[in-house]
């Protein structure tokens, strides 16, 4: 049986598998509990990659006292970064002595991440945290490095479980590879 996808003219292979993925989500909810237990955390969630990622996250986090907010911004033209990043749809809550935990699909230029983190930064919460994915330290940028991350992964343009190419392929349950 094929697994493979097409998109866009693209061939795509499982790369992660769902159950790979729930193990690697519980980890890193784990960690988010152990520090902000007791914090009342605020979860910003990145719009539109993170949100398969930022629920299941949520779900094993078990924070109860929390709130959730979401942000968008975007970078991505088709399987490649413009290299400028945009902010499309801000945050609106009061952030001033809040920890705050940013929830990202991808961090791969650092880019996007970095100038999340100056915004916010400026708005004086007590901590801001950033949990992401998947993580693509070769392709860095900046040098930035995520508080948490659930999968470091090599330099390759990847779909599925919210991530897209164009805005396809978001609702697969797996993570899929371009074949070079």
């Amino acid at each position: 049986m094929d697994n493979t996808v097409v998109l866009n003219g693209l061939r795509f292979h499982p790369y992660l598998r769902r159950e790979q993925i729930d193990e690697q989500v519980a980890r890193v909810a784990s960690e988010i509990r152990r520090d902000m237990e007791g914090k009342n955390p605020l979860f910003v969630v990145v719009l539109t990659g993170a949100f398969m990622f930022a629920a299941d996250l949520l779900r094993h986090v078990g924070i109860n006292e929390n709130q959730i907010a979401f942000v968008r911004y975007a970078s991505y033209e088709g399987t490649s970064t413009t290299g400028s990043v945009k902010q499309i749809m801000g945050l609106r809550e009061e952030i001033e002595g809040r920890h705050v935990v940013i929830i990202e699909d991808i961090v791969d230029t650092g880019l996007t991440a970095e100038k999340m983190l100056a915004d916010l930064a400026g708005r004086k919460p007590a901590s801001l945290k950033f949990a992401t994915l998947l993580y693509k330290p070769e392709s860095s940028r900046t040098g930035f490095k995520p508080d948490y991350a659930a999968f470091t992964i090599p330099p390759k343009f990847i779909l599925g479980y919210g991530l897209d190419l164009d805005g396809k392929g978001r609702n697969l349950a797996d993570i899929y590879a371009c074949e070079e």
